[in-house]
């Protein structure tokens, strides 16, 4: 049975809506979800770490510089570090989903992208031809500011092959101005981007920036929604368990307060509910792993977590569970409200007896549950328990590194 079914059914409630309805058949589906742990919330997933962004591990620094205010959440880049933030990326993590620091300071969580209102740098849209050659100061036009100005220069064949020099950023632009260089011949056009800028999750309380040198990297990273527990998490390229239960933030207070530490993760450690208005991942629990990941690493986890709350009108609950147990759990739900909604001038037991109510769903209830439980038995049992196997084991064993098994100093 669908969603739009169940809600249909405890419509027939006095007093029931269709909003209230399905708000408590969702209550009642996340209340089964905590009584027991269910196959169909155990699920594999897992993370890309994005590494440093410009990938210049070397110097531990991103391209280009920043400037920040203090007690500002507004941080804006040069012309070097808005090509590198505004580039299309293959495949997440979006920027919205890293962090930026100056190195050894603070580390702020992004949570949006935007422009400033002056202009980086200019990029060649057509070239022209037949233009006289030289060097030319151009202004900027529209984009509702004023000031932009670019040196442009024509080579000796009539075009524009030099990417162009802004000489003047200009001031309150709220979109990019347009650029052309009418030399003669046909003109030249520009494509102009504004100075590129981020929002961290809180006031910049480091010292004031002015063309600084930063760091983007992913420090946290957020479970699925709806996460309650982690089983197990793997290092995948150094075939490794990861350690999630040794070390708290408090540790890494003491071992490494500042992050200096960049290497490969042995650490996943708890960190926060993520609840940065804006954030991509609002809502989702953020883990960091440590010592901090700058390059690419990829990572797998085994995790419990709940099904998410039924919308659609076509949604259904998840196997084994059955629309029944659903509807005895919102009854058992409604009957408790309907109590409560008695008012005091109303005589007690005219109409239905709620209470009497609650006590038969909870029965049904609970002959449903027991069902399902040991439906459910042998996939929870093919998900924990080990096999046992006598030797001799099948296959080689093999190291995903290089590919090879090191015994004793002898590379096989």
């Amino acid at each position: 049975m669908a969603f739009n079914e169940m809600i249909q059914e405890i419509l027939g409630i006095p007093g029931m809506n269709r909003g209230l309805a399905a708000t408590k058949i969702n209550e009642a589906f996340a209340k089964i979800q905590s009584e027991n742990v269910w196959s169909f919330q155990c699920q594999t997933g897992g993370f890309l770490t994005p590494g440093l962004l410009g990938n210049n591990v070397s110097s531990l620094l991103s391209p280009g510089t920043i400037s920040v205010v203090p007690f500002t959440t507004t941080i804006t880049a040069d012309a070097v570090a808005t090509a590198a933030w505004t580039a299309p990326v293959p495949y997440p993590p979006i920027l919205t989903q890293q962090q930026i620091r100056i190195p050894y300071f603070s580390i702020y969580s992004i949570i949006a992208q935007g422009s400033a209102p002056t202009v980086a740098y200019l990029t060649i849209n057509t070239a022209g031809s037949g233009q006289t050659p030289g060097s030319y100061l151009v202004n900027g036009s529209g984009g509702g500011g004023t000031g932009a100005q670019a040196l442009i220069t024509v080579n000796a064949n009539g075009t524009v092959i030099l990417p162009p020099v802004v000489v003047n950023q200009g001031s309150g632009y709220t979109s990019a101005p347009t650029f052309t260089l009418a030399a003669g011949g046909t003109p030249a056009t520009f494509t102009a981007t504004l100075n590129a800028t981020v929002t961290i999750d809180r006031p910049w309380t480091d010292l004031p920036q002015v063309n600084s040198s930063y760091m983007i990297y992913q420090c946290y990273y957020a479970m699925p929604p709806g996460w309650k527990r982690l089983f197990a998490f793997t290092d995948l390229v150094n075939n490794n368990d990861m350690n999630y239960w040794g070390k708290t933030q408090q540790d890494l207070a003491r071992e490494d307060p500042e992050r200096q530490i960049f290497d490969q993760p042995y650490y996943v450690v708890p960190y926060q509910m993520d609840t940065r208005q804006g954030s991509a991942t609002y809502g989702q629990f953020l883990v960091e792993l440590w010592p901090g990941p700058i390059t690419q690493l990829p990572y797998s986890y085994q995790v419990q977590c709940n099904w998410p709350a039924l919308k659609l009108p076509t949604d259904t609950v998840p196997y084994p569970l059955n629309d029944e147990i659903v509807k005895f759990r919102t009854y058992q739900i409604l009957a408790l409200w309907k109590e409560s909604q008695k008012g005091d001038d109303q005589e007690r037991g005219s109409g239905a007896n709620w209470q009497f109510l609650w006590k038969a769903h909870q029965e049904e209830y609970r002959d449903q549950l027991r069902e399902l439980r040991i439906m459910d038995r042998h996939l929870m049992d093919l998900y924990f328990q080990k096999a046992r196997q006598e030797m001799p084991f099948g296959g080689e064993p093999y190291a995903n590194v290089n590919g090879t098994i090191n015994v004793g100093g002898f590379n096989g």
